[in-house]
């Protein structure tokens, strides 16, 4: 908690994490702290402080009053150069942590002000930046990027779902074993978190209109995730993500209500992207080896191996793609490559576009010339995201047309229940 800050820097994160293991079953009523990651394997890294802002090693205490900038630079040897206002101060092993004296002040790095404590550390190959800050206002932070600024008064009770998704899914990572650096990454790879800067009036109501509250299936942790559209259907998460089965509120749920499809509002609803043929076989040559461990790079040669065809193969329950064929190759030699579930969203991203295409849900249209050689292919698609758990746009609609938080978590998440943990 971070009430113990004064506690030796190393078993710090055995005290956070200590405490939050047991957030599921027996929570004493007590907000957990969450440790997020804002930056990974850095060689050098530069907060900005003021007045007031402290540094604690393992060993010592040192007041940082009349300085601005605090720089951290790994050695050779994993530990840590700390200049201040660009002049070394002293060289640190393994981590400290910063704080200021009294609430308030915030921290600088890069384009982001972050609040509470901030803690560095190196693992001998980089440093890295963890801010240690209360789980509600995270919560704050996180909640708007995920279902966007600005919301209207009639969509109140989709922000409420959304905090309370959120919520449950920084404690399930807080749960997870304790010989950990950080419980969360600050970006997509968990929930996107942008530090005090982020947050909207809006989305901090519904974040403490739902104050402790978490998702749970049977006495435990509910299993959450939630994406931007499904476009008519959500999807099991067991084919989308090829596991073995999936949880039974994750099976996959119709979205369609008296007037249609709850996320018909949502932009990506429905869509189409265009491609010419060279510009997809520089995408399939660049992503598909990533998207799929048996495609090596060295089995996509550049010369005289052109994209022949493109198959779907079988289909999910949701009308997702769940099988997906490349042909390549020329006309003497020709080689079929496969594509399954998810992946094949990463496959299919243009060159440049870190993020994949909107959804595995859609269709194929091939345009070819007289000699039969693919010369453009469109992919009439609906849906943006994974298409697992709470649709966002689904769960907006659900809210205008006047239902509730409980009512749209119990819609995308079926058999679970709605617990105030703390």
């Amino acid at each position: 908690m971070l009430r113990n800050r004064f506690l030796p820097l190393l078993i710090l994160p055995i005290v956070l994490a200590g405490c939050a293991s047991t957030l599921p079953h027996n929570l004493t009523g007590r907000e957990p702290s969450i440790r997020v990651c804002v930056a990974k394997r850095s060689a050098e890294l530069t907060l900005h402080i003021s007045d007031g802002a402290v540094l604690q090693s393992v060993s010592r205490r040192f007041r940082l009053d009349g300085h601005s900038s605090l720089k951290c630079v790994l050695l050779e040897d994993g530990s840590i150069d700390v200049l201040m206002d660009g002049r070394k101060a002293r060289t640190i092993s393994g981590a400290f942590r910063c704080f200021y004296r009294q609430p308030g002040s915030v921290f600088g790095f890069e384009d982001a002000s972050y609040t509470d404590t901030m803690l560095v550390a190196s693992d001998g190959e980089g440093l890295y930046l963890v801010n240690i800050l209360p789980l509600e206002d995270y919560l704050k932070n996180v909640v708007p990027n995920e279902i966007g600024r600005n919301r209207k008064d009639n969509e109140f009770e989709a922000v409420k779902a959304q905090a309370i998704l959120a919520r449950t899914y920084a404690l399930g990572k807080i749960t997870l074993p304790l010989a950990r650096l950080f419980d969360v990454h600050a970006d997509h790879r968990d929930q996107v978190f942008s530090g005090v800067g982020g947050r909207d009036a809006f989305s901090t109501r519904a974040v403490e209109a739902t104050r402790g509250v978490a998702l749970s299936f049977n006495g435990q942790l509910a299993e959450c995730y939630y994406h931007s559209t499904c476009g008519g259907r959500t999807e099991a998460s067991s084919l989308i993500w090829k596991r073995p089965q999936s949880k039974p509120y994750l099976a996959g749920v119709s979205d369609r209500g008296r007037a249609g499809d709850f996320c018909r509002i949502a932009p990506s609803y429905r869509w189409s992207e265009q491609y010419g043929r060279e510009e997809l076989e520089h995408m399939l040559r660049t992503f598909m080896p990533a998207a799929n461990d048996a495609i090596r790079p060295e089995d996509l040669p550049d010369r005289d191996w052109h994209l022949l065809d493109m198959n779907i193969i079988k289909r999910m329950p949701s009308g997702r793609v769940s099988i997906m064929q490349i042909v390549m190759g020329n006309r003497a030699r020709q080689r079929a490559y496969y594509l399954h579930g998810d992946n094949i969203r990463r496959a299919l991203r243009r060159h440049g576009n870190e993020r994949p295409l909107r959804s595995a849900l859609f269709d194929i249209h091939i345009d070819r010339d007289r000699n039969r050689w693919i010369t453009r292919v469109r992919i009439d698609g609906g849906g943006a995201g994974h298409g697992v758990g709470m649709c966002q746009w689904g769960a907006i609609g659900r809210a205008r047309a006047g239902g509730d938080a409980g009512d749209i978590l119990s819609a995308y998440f079926p058999g679970t229940a709605s617990k105030t943990l703390y």
